[in-house]
């Protein structure tokens, strides 16, 4: 008997989709060693309303059946992005090369030929299972690690990549809807003069607790990145220029009065903002960042520690 190592496939969930009593129960035997969750259906009706609502791993589909054949079945979820990528196998009593070709063509993974086998249809399901697993692990990591890329390491929030993706759709929003949008563009005043006396580790603190309080005074909606060094954006969904320099003075206001301890040392930090909005007209993302920056630098220029939005 085949085992299941370490029931390395416990869990797993696979549909049997036969209009046959007898044969759903043999199939069923099998894989009860496995710790698999099995679900059955006696026609392609039922079985599109169980994988609906409980995505199987794996489907093991007859290809005789009254209504709606085990192919046409196929065919129908091969069509469905949401269930393209699960595995059928075929199960038949009919081995003729043209049958077997006619399923692979449709996009069946394999065939069970009746009388059932017990050891190779372990083996078949079992492979099949394995890959599938194999593949959910690899796009489970590439999310894991696109999402990663996307973080600035030291304040958690998005970094530069990320909020380019959202101006992106930002605009596209502009474009398709009219849906305004405004930039915020803030800098830490004095930030190598307060830090240095402090050591290195101090720089980190304070942009973590700036990254913080900026969460603290933006909407859930709007997004808040890295821009690099001391530097943040904000992006402010379906918001005008009054409203973003609103913003920005609150946070502005919150940033000056937040008073912030590193190492027995009491630190005051300032916050400088400029802020843009997309005035429509062809405007682009280039020249929105621009309006904003110009206007953090006379922010700047000013006397720091206030916000300019014209």
């Amino acid at each position: 008997m085949l085992e299941y190592k370490n029931n390395e496939l416990a869990g797993m969930k696979v549909l049997i989709v036969d209009d046959i009593p007898s044969n759903i129960d043999i199939i069923g035997h099998i894989l009860k060693q496995g710790g698999l969750h099995i679900s059955v259906a006696q026609n392609a009706e039922i079985a599109q309303k169980i994988i609906e609502k409980d995505e199987p791993d794996l489907i093991l589909l007859d290809i005789m059946m009254p209504g709606m054949n085990g192919y046409e079945l196929c065919k129908k979820l091969k069509a469905n992005p949401t269930t393209e990528d699960i595995p059928i196998i075929f199960i038949t009593a009919m081995a003729e090369t043209e049958n077997l070709v006619e399923g692979f063509q449709l996009g069946g993974a394999d065939y069970i030929v009746k009388p059932y086998k017990e050891m190779e249809v372990l083996v078949r399901i079992k492979t099949q299972l394995s890959l599938k697993k194999l593949i959910k692990e690899k796009n489970e990591l590439i999310r894991e690690l696109d999402s990663l890329s996307r973080i600035d390491p030291l304040t958690g929030i998005s970094n530069r990549r990320d909020i380019i993706e959202v101006l992106n759709n930002e605009q596209f929003r502009y474009e398709r809807y009219g849906k305004t949008f405004a930039v915020i563009m803030g800098d830490i005043d004095f930030f190598k003069k307060t830090t240095d006396p402090l050591g290195h580790n101090s720089g980190d603190y304070i942009l973590k607790e700036v990254a913080d309080i900026i969460k603290y005074e933006i909407r859930k909606v709007d997004f808040l990145a890295r821009w690099g060094g001391e530097e943040f954006l904000i992006v402010l969904p379906e918001t005008n220029l009054a409203g973003g320099a609103n913003v920005a003075e609150s946070m502005r206001k919150a940033i000056q009065n937040k008073k912030l301890e590193f190492n027995g040392n009491e630190i005051s930090v300032a916050m400088s903002f400029g802020v843009g909005c997309h005035t429509g007209e062809g405007m682009k993302l280039d020249e929105l960042l621009k309006m904003a920056d110009d206007r953090l630098c006379a922010a700047k220029e000013r006397g720091k520690n206030q916000v300019v939005s014209i």
